[in-house]
């Protein structure tokens, strides 16, 4: 792609013809130097996901560029699984995931979502609670056994596990209700039928016994 080309994709898409050629060019050579031609519409594309509207503002699409950046390094490492210890995933996501979800329906809580805070404390989304000691060990274990979902929200997969979850519930409840209709307790019911029938025939011998004295 020409140097007139790429500019005019810049100040066309990104800008939206509200940049002078000074800013254009500033943009083009410097803040977007490591976005490769081939890789210029996918940056585009992912800035604009932003929903921000850069205008003329060279600070703003910079930070578009960081985000690209860390998310174009992050797909590389799920793509390597490059972790082979807890306190090495640790350290990453310490540094980049600072206040962002670093896993979710990951085990032991496959029902919620983990999020690293400004203190970088594990929290569970669902109780907003800082995960005990065992709880974040077992957690990063199997976050380092599944890298490549490494700050992946999974809302459908949660959503979906609540919903069986729930559902198995219902199933439990009815069909212990069922059992009842269709007569599984009969034989209990009987059981205990038997027993006062032989109850009150002990009492009914017994004031016949007391009668005859």
């Amino acid at each position: 792609m020409k140097n007139e080309m790429r500019e005019e994709f810049i100040s066309s898409v990104l800008f939206n013809n509200k940049a002078d050629k000074t800013q254009v060019k500033f943009a083009s050579q410097s803040v977007l130097k490591d976005i490769s031609d081939d890789k210029l519409n996918e940056f585009a594309l992912f800035a604009l996901s932003m929903k921000t509207k850069y205008d003329n503002s060279i600070q703003m699409l910079l930070n578009a560029v960081n985000e690209y950046q860390k998310e174009q390094y992050l797909k590389t490492i799920r793509a390597t699984k490059p972790f082979d210890n807890i306190q090495s995933l640790r350290n990453f996501l310490n540094t980049y995931f600072k206040g962002k979800i670093v896993g979710s329906g990951i085990a032991p809580f496959i029902y919620t979502s983990i999020r690293l805070n400004d203190e970088l404390q594990f929290i569970n989304e669902n109780t907003q609670r800082v995960l005990n000691s065992e709880d974040e060990c077992e957690f990063l274990e199997n976050l380092l056994n599944s890298q490549e979902l490494i700050g992946i929200y999974r809302a459908d997969l949660i959503a979906y596990r609540i919903s069986k979850r729930d559902n198995a519930v219902k199933n439990d409840e009815l069909s212990e209700l069922e059992k009842i209709d269709c007569g599984v307790y009969v034989l209990d019911k009987e059981a205990v039928e038997k027993a006062w029938a032989r109850l009150f025939g002990l009492i009914d011998e017994l004031k016949v016994s007391k009668g005859s004295r």
